[in-house]
């Protein structure tokens, strides 16, 4: 007799489940992997990303003591990988956590104090973005120099407009709680409703919101240092090694791919990472489900 629960299809929930595991699975360890190869370089490399071996130049991949080759400096292609996801995690996460902080400020000021706060706040924040992130990260590199704190005052230029409307309108619809009018009416703050009550409950917004700007500044990060006012030697930085892999493309070809694939990867498990969370997190989605 055949077996009806071996046969019998999976359910429409089941299958979302599966699905949503295998997107966060898959994000969780790409983004870990890439944390881990960060945190390895602070102790071990395998050579001086930095110093010049011109007897080692253009070395090809998957040799013993150089795994991915060597520049046309002779300089470990692994080495500097290894270096510029610290340089990505200290500048893509630098500036995602400024824009939350600000952001969240500011969107919670203009979603709790008021139509004055909100159209000031809201009007800002469209200023802002209308001119173009490019722009800006030229002007500061004007002013204070190209480097990694100046990719970092960009990047918070570029994302904390855009985190203020998503953390106002997700506060604005928890205001509208009935769990909050009732709060009111117990005397309580607008400090103490947003602090017990708003943050809480916009607490999955922004950690997805985060995951995914996170990943955004690592691709603005690589764009910034591949036009060259981003991060510069000594520092290390995944589009800087595109930039100087512009000179021997047709003769050692590989010294693109590995920094490109490496940028492809990161950014998308953090994007996976940002949408299996957003799907877990988010009380609308379970409700469908």
């Amino acid at each position: 007799m055949t077996d009806i629960a071996a046969t019998a299809p999976i359910a429409p929930k089941k299958r979302r489940r599966l699905s949503l595991n295998a997107t966060l699975v898959v994000g969780i360890v790409l983004t870990i992997g890439f944390l881990v190869v960060a945190l390895v370089s602070f102790f071990w490399l395998p050579s001086n990303p930095n110093i010049p071996v011109i007897k080692n130049r253009m070395l090809p991949p998957f040799l013993p003591d150089h795994w991915l080759g060597t520049d046309g400096l002779g300089r470990d292609i692994v080495a500097q990988l290894m270096v510029g996801a610290r340089t990505s995690i200290l500048v893509g996460a630098g500036g995602a956590t400024v824009s939350l902080i600000l952001g969240t400020i500011t969107g919670l000021i203009a979603a709790a104090y008021g139509k004055l706060a909100d159209e000031t706040i809201s009007r800002g924040a469209d200023i802002m973005l209308s001119i173009p992130g490019m722009v800006t990260a030229l002007v500061l590199a004007a002013t204070m120099g190209s480097g990694a704190l100046t990719t970092i005052f960009a990047l918070t230029a570029f994302f904390t407009p855009s985190f203020t409307r998503v953390i106002r309108s997700a506060a604005m619809s928890v205001l509208q709680e009935d769990f909050i009018t009732s709060a009111k009416l117990y005397g309580r703050g607008k400090l103490f409703i947003l602090a017990r009550h708003v943050i809480p409950n916009i607490a999955g917004v922004m950690i997805v919101q985060f995951t995914l700007y996170f990943a955004a500044g690592i691709l603005t990060e690589a764009g910034l240092s591949y036009l060259g006012v981003g991060v510069t030697r000594p520092s290390i930085s995944w589009g800087m090694m595109l930039n100087e892999a512009q000179q021997t493309v047709g003769i050692s070809s590989p010294l693109a791919i590995w920094p490109g694939l490496a940028i492809v990867l990161v950014v998308l498990g953090l994007n996976l990472l940002g949408d299996g969370l957003r799907d877990v997190l988010d009380p609308k989605l379970k409700r469908r489900s």
